[in-house]
């Protein structure tokens, strides 16, 4: 039960929310007239003094679990809380008290004389405030989107990061919806690899038609839109082609390109800005569109737990209602294959660790994706926080880092490694990397002394570089 001292503006807000979410609630007020007037409504409400531990009992005081102290005078606070304390000693009760505060500066005191915590209001309010310029923020933002869509003549390209993840091809998808609700015809463009089961489940249940870079002729198309990527590097856009429009989450990049509509801002995910273009716009977001988003949301957040701000939540507060559960499962476990099956076995059977870091060369594979697919299921294994998984596909190395270690950035760590004999880079928490088999100094044809040079070259220069070869010195 909820016992409320005092009822002001803040105080009847309060009452309202509460009895809306069926808590049970009591009232003390000094106004005998404003009593009344919540009797009236279906307030249990009492008149009295509650700096005065008679008129606090009026209430149900013993049932009460939190009690809000919501009159703003200090001295008045004060004496409140000291009626307080003596029926806690009396009646031997212990709720949760929390007072009001005009100032931080008052926090200290008001603590200090009993209250388990202190709400200073202009905080909160600042607080709200912020988290709601947010929110308009998007919303004028949806508004010069709709307006340079509106003033479109012909076809949009939306063109998605490399090897595009479900992010990129969720928030691609989204931002064809909403396009389309301004009556303009548009074609999803990627290049490089739909490799991962979690991304082909995207894109076969979402039925997306997505066309490769090679079989698109750019100069057909009069706008540009870059999704979940803002450089040329990332994508496959020409050089020579300036993007109309830029939607990407990943604020600090070098080499950014420029657009003449940009929304990048630092959230969680991609997601999270085109879910609320649609919103705004009131454009319809289906089952699976809606499923396929939280799942980007949930996927480049590592389930709230990287980069997540407010605006993710309420994204996701937003979308939640239209989700299909099942379909969320399907595709954060979609079956894995039989080639991944085996990556993962070899990855098991080869992985040393050292100091928490954990390495495994898994040889050849058919697959590629497999090996961050091993990297990702060997991160559970008990004693490892940080995982290193490499093989060969075709011509190249290709190399798969995990880390649940807060102190490390695995992402520049690998960048920093081997950009010298090939490329590589990522997230705090995820990386990749491709070193073709050129670099390595052994012959192809020598299967034994070619692993021996790719061990030296990307695992144990890992394990030195980390630290995890003192203990051989």
């Amino acid at each position: 039960m909820y016992l409320l001292f005092g009822c002001g503006d803040i105080g009847f807000a309060l009452a309202n929310k509460l009895r809306e979410n069926e808590e049970e609630v009591q009232i003390i007020e000094k106004d005998e007239e404003k009593v009344k007037q919540l009797k009236e409504i279906g307030f249990e409400a009492f008149q009295g003094d509650f700096t005065e531990t008679g008129d606090i009992e009026k209430t149900d005081i013993k049932k009460a679990e939190v009690v809000l102290v919501l009159a703003s005078d200090s001295e008045v606070i004060e004496k409140t809380l000291g009626a307080i304390n003596q029926l806690k000693l009396d009646l031997e009760i212990s709720p949760i008290v929390v007072a009001r505060a005009t100032d931080s500066i008052l926090e200290p005191e008001i603590r200090s004389l009993g209250a388990d915590d202190v709400i200073v209001v202009s905080e909160v309010f600042a607080e709200y405030i912020y988290d709601r310029f947010q929110e308009f923020r998007e919303r004028i933002k949806e508004r010069q989107l709709r307006g340079l869509l509106t003033d479109l003549e012909g076809k949009l390209a939306i063109v998605l990061q490399d090897n595009p993840d479900p992010d990129s091809i969720a928030s691609g998808l989204a931002l064809q919806a909403y396009a389309e609700r301004f009556g303009i015809e548009s074609d999803l463009v990627y290049s490089g690899r739909i490799g991962h089961q979690q991304n082909r489940a995207l894109v076969n249940t979402l039925n997306a038609q997505m066309i490769r870079a090679e079989e698109v002729d750019f100069e057909e198309y009069s706008a540009y839109a870059l999704v979940d990527v803002a450089t040329h590097g990332n994508c496959s856009l020409p050089e020579k082609i300036k993007p109309t429009i830029i939607i990407d989450h990943h604020s600090a990049i070098s080499g950014r390109a420029e657009a003449e509509y940009e929304d990048i801002v630092k959230v969680g995910a991609t997601a999270t800005l085109v879910t609320n273009y649609m919103k705004y716009a009131e454009t319809e977001i289906d089952e699976p569109l809606a499923t396929a988003l939280v799942f980007a949301i949930l996927t480049d957040t590592m389930n709230f737990t990287r980069g997540a701000t407010h605006l993710d939540f309420k994204t996701l507060e937003y979308l939640l209602p239209l989700i299909s559960n099942e379909l969320l499962q399907k595709f954060q476990s979609p079956p894995l294959s039989a080639d991944t099956l085996e990556v993962i076995r070899k990855a098991i059977r080869s992985s040393r660790v050292k100091g928490g870091y954990l390495i495994s060369n898994v040889g050849e594979v058919k697959d590629r994706d497999a090996i961050a697919q091993a990297a990702d299921y060997l991160l559970r294994r008990e004693g490892a926080l940080t995982t290193l998984i490499y093989g060969i596909e075709s011509d190249s190395v290709y190399i798969s880092g995990r880390t649940t270690d807060v102190r490390l950035h695995i992402g520049k760590l690998m960048k920093e490694l081997y950009e010298d004999i090939g490329s590589a880079g990522g997230h705090p928490t995820s990386g990749g990397g491709r070193i073709p088999l050129d670099a390595f100094d052994a012959s192809k044809d020598n299967k034994k002394a070619l692993r021996g040079a790719i061990d030296r070259a990307v695992g144990r220069k890992f394990w030195k570089t980390v630290g995890a070869l003192k203990s051989e010195r």
